[in-house]
């Protein structure tokens, strides 16, 4: 099933596949965005049974240069085996 279809959104997501680091209650963890918008972002990672709906992580998103990146917020939407859905806070 694709989980972006089942959402109704304000903004379009587009993919986008790269490698990130994020943050929850000062420990860091290894993702990568695999689609983005204005509103959010789906975050694939290994360790996503360490979280739950409702936490909030602070990303770490490289720009294409890869020289800079934009720390942004979020809070955890839902959760699958492959990682988390979040919102931008």
């Amino acid at each position: 099933m694709d989980f972006d279809n089942r959402f109704n959104r304000s903004h379009e997501r587009r993919r986008y596949d790269a490698g990130i680091i994020f943050s929850h209650h000062k420990k860091s963890y290894n993702g990568s965005i695999k689609n983005i918008s204005i509103g959010g972002a789906f975050i694939a990672t290994s360790s996503v049974n360490q979280f739950y709906s409702g936490d909030v992580v602070t990303l770490s998103i490289p720009f294409t240069d890869g020289r800079k990146s934009l720390k942004r917020r979020g809070r955890i939407q839902w959760l699958n085996n492959e990682g988390f859905a979040i919102e931008f806070i």
